[in-house]
């Protein structure tokens, strides 16, 4: 099967599986995800993705009883059924299947894992992205991976209208991230990102991206950015799970970036270096 999916022990054809009406997922959006690129049967950073995902469903309450190793084996399993090479595993778990009520369900709470396996093509690391910028609308909990994802959806789909690859949210005048990354800028030398509140989300990614800069001498400054700084960027850069680490080349339809290109490629063979050896 190119398209896995696994639902509280039943796995099959992602498009044949389905889900209860109850599943508090489908009401409230009432759970939490992760999702990470996978090679040759290999999931990327996968211990960070698993980390960041027990600390989602503490935000949130959930009491979800399966611990890391197990929930290992069945990603695994979901990676071992899949027929392509490179794909993009997600998996969520859902507080509970229940009648529709906003607070918790009484009694014993029996929450719902859900995973997907589905085909990813690699883009080429001479593509760069084109941006929008949107006003960030989103709750204070974007720390937390929830599924609660309307505005980062809205800002998606604008992006698409506007023949963008990503829309950047802007809140009080600031750079929070992305609908679905976080984004970063070059600027003399210096790599400068939002610093990991409660505005956006911890990358995974992010994280090896500001590991590398270290380890390459580049200096991080974890700091709010005007959207006049991202405009005057020397790069732009955006990273993400499944996009690994790009720069983009435009924003509103204005050319941005293109002056530090060396060092930009530095830092995106580095992490395809990490990348190639931890999938290998």
């Amino acid at each position: 099967m190119s398209a896995i999916g696994w639902y509280n022990g039943t796995l099959g054809d992602l498009d044949r599986m389905t889900v209860p009406m109850n599943d508090r997922a489908v009401y409230f959006g009432d759970g939490c995800y992760e999702a990470c690129l996978a090679n040759n049967k290999r999931a990327f950073q996968l211990d960070a993705h698993i980390d960041r995902f027990y600390r989602s469903l503490e935000g949130l309450s959930i009491p979800f009883q399966t611990d890391r190793d197990a929930l290992k084996d069945v990603l695994r399993q979901c990676l071992g059924a899949a027929d392509e090479p490179c794909a993009v595993l997600y998996w969520q778990a859902s507080r509970a299947t229940a009648r529709r009520m906003h607070a918790f369900p009484e009694g014993e709470q029996k929450p719902n894992l859900l995973v997907t396996v589905t085909p990813k093509t690699l883009l080429g690391s001479e593509q760069t992205m084109k941006l929008i910028t949107a006003e960030d609308i989103r709750y204070a909990m974007c720390h937390i991976k929830t599924l609660n994802l309307i505005p980062n959806v809205l800002a998606s789909a604008r992006a698409k209208e506007a023949g963008a690859d990503e829309a950047v949210f802007v809140r009080d005048g600031f750079v929070t991230e992305g609908s679905h990354t976080n984004i970063h800028i070059i600027k003399d030398g210096m790599l400068f990102t939002h610093p990991t509140d409660e505005r956006i989300l911890a990358g995974v990614t992010r994280a090896v991206l500001l590991d590398l800069c270290r380890d390459l001498g580049v200096p991080v400054k974890e700091q709010a950015f005007s959207k006049a700084d991202l405009f005057a960027a020397d790069e732009v850069l955006v990273s993400s799970s499944t996009l690994g680490v790009r720069r983009a080349s435009q924003i509103d339809g204005t050319a941005v970036g293109g002056k530090a290109g060396a060092l930009y490629e530095r830092l995106r063979n580095a992490y395809e270096t990490v990348f190639r050896g931890e999938m290998a």
